[in-house]
C-alpha cells in the first residue's frame, strides 16, 4: 500500500527496508503520544486527571509473580528519567517536555519515490 501511496514503481526494485527506512516506528510514535498526552494531563490543573497521572498504588500486598508496570514507570522509561520526582519537573516545563517526547521519533528526511 505504501508503494502506490509513494508511486513506487515494481521496476525500482527497492526492498521493504529502503521503503519503510525513513517513516517511525509505530511503538516510538505511541511513546511520543503517551508522553505529549501525559504532559498536556499533567499541566492542566483543572482536569482530575493532573492529579492522578503520577499515582502509584501503595495499598495492600503486592501480588504473586512479577509487579504489574504502573503508568508512572512506563512514562519514566519513555522520558528517561530516573525518579518520579524528576518526571513531574520535566512535565511542568512544557519546552523540557516538548524535546523529550520529540526525541523518541526519528526525524529522518523522507527520500522515498526516488528512482535513480
Amino acid at each position: 500500500m505504501l508503494r502506490m501511496a509513494l508511486d513506487i514503481s515494481w521496476r525500482a526494485h527497492m526492498t521493504n527496508n529502503e521503503v519503510y527506512d525513513a517513516l517511525p516506528k509505530v511503538t516510538e510514535k505511541i511513546e511520543s503520544r503517551r508522553l505529549c498526552f501525559a504532559g498536556h494531563c499533567y499541566r492542566h490543573p483543572e482536569l482530575s486527571v493532573s492529579r492522578v497521572i503520577l499515582w502509584e498504588p501503595t495499598h495492600g500486598r503486592p501480588k504473586r509473580g512479577r509487579p504489574q508496570k504502573t503508568m508512572v514507570k512506563t512514562l519514566m522509561e519513555d522520558a528517561g528519567v530516573e525518579s518520579k520526582e524528576e518526571l513531574a519537573n520535566c512535565m511542568r516545563n512544557r519546552d523540557v517536555w516538548h524535546v523529550k517526547h520529540r526525541a523518541r521519533l526519528r526525524t529522518a528526511p523522507c527520500q522515498l519515490g526516488s528512482t535513480e
